[in-house]
């Protein structure tokens, strides 16, 4: 049982990348405390098995996040249907090894969409007067590699760091309306995306790092559901690092 628990109840979220690793485990916990969630990934048949966990808590859209008219038109729809909401999230990504020396320029472009480009998508159209209710949270992920720069890895660094710093300016924006926004920087999380990514390099000094040893997606859900509810509603504009002690 867990020591500290959310009440979500009448709140209503979107989760980007919601259909496996911390997108997923965030919609669940979301779900668990009473929560509406408009969960959004390109993978309808994870999606499915999610909303059959919660099918009156979470709705489900198949969605390229890089689609800007498509990501409106599902949340416009969720809003219409369910109210306006009271937070996001954005953990939708992908991540590859790309050395400079013989980058994939098509997937390195692909990673700086997602993460960054589609993230800041989410976030305008999140916060229109139509579809946020004034003091929303919103949530976008980072990495540790955005203040590494491990070796290999410099597009998802550069895309993550990008983030961070832009989450800064976006804050001043939005504050306005008592909206808030940050980044979470995870370390090495057990996802089926870092399972891919551990196999393409030698990450046994990577995993040596994290002092408390690798994470899971349960280790970083709980700061986000923080940051989501009211006793975050001083924090905006921020990272917050969340990775076994990996910068430490």
């Amino acid at each position: 049982m867990r020591e500290v628990t959310y009440n979500f109840l009448g709140k209503r979220f979107v989760i980007t990348g919601a259909s496996s690793g911390m997108g997923r485990q965030i919609a669940i916990e979301l779900a668990q405390a009473g929560a509406s969630v408009m969960a959004i990934a390109r993978g309808e048949n994870k999606l499915q098995e999610l909303q059959a966990l919660y099918p009156m808590q979470i709705k489900y859209a198949v969605c390229d996040v890089t689609d800007k008219e498509a990501l409106e038109t599902v949340i416009c729809n969720f809003v219409h249907e369910n109210g306006k909401l009271n937070g996001a999230v954005h953990a939708a990504g992908i991540s590859d090894i790309t050395p400079i020396k013989m980058y994939n320029e098509k997937v390195a472009h692909e990673i700086m969409n997602i993460s960054f480009w589609a993230g800041a998508n989410l976030i305008q159209i999140c916060t229109k007067n139509k579809y946020g209710e004034q003091g929303m949270s919103n949530i976008l992920f980072s990495s540790v590699c955005a203040h590494s720069g491990e070796k290999g890895m410099f597009a998802y660094a550069g895309a993550k760091a990008a983030l961070q710093i832009g989450v800064k300016s976006i804050a001043k924006e939005i504050a306005g309306k008592h909206h808030r926004i940050n980044t979470i920087t995870p370390g090495w999380v057990k996802t089926n995306m870092t399972d891919q990514a551990g196999k393409l390099a030698n990450l046994g000094e990577f995993f040596e790092k994290h002092l408390l040893g690798e994470g899971s997606p349960d280790d970083v859900s709980g700061v986000v559901l923080f940051l989501l509810s009211d006793r975050g509603k001083w924090i905006t504009g921020t990272d917050i690092v969340v990775d076994g002690g990996y910068l430490a």
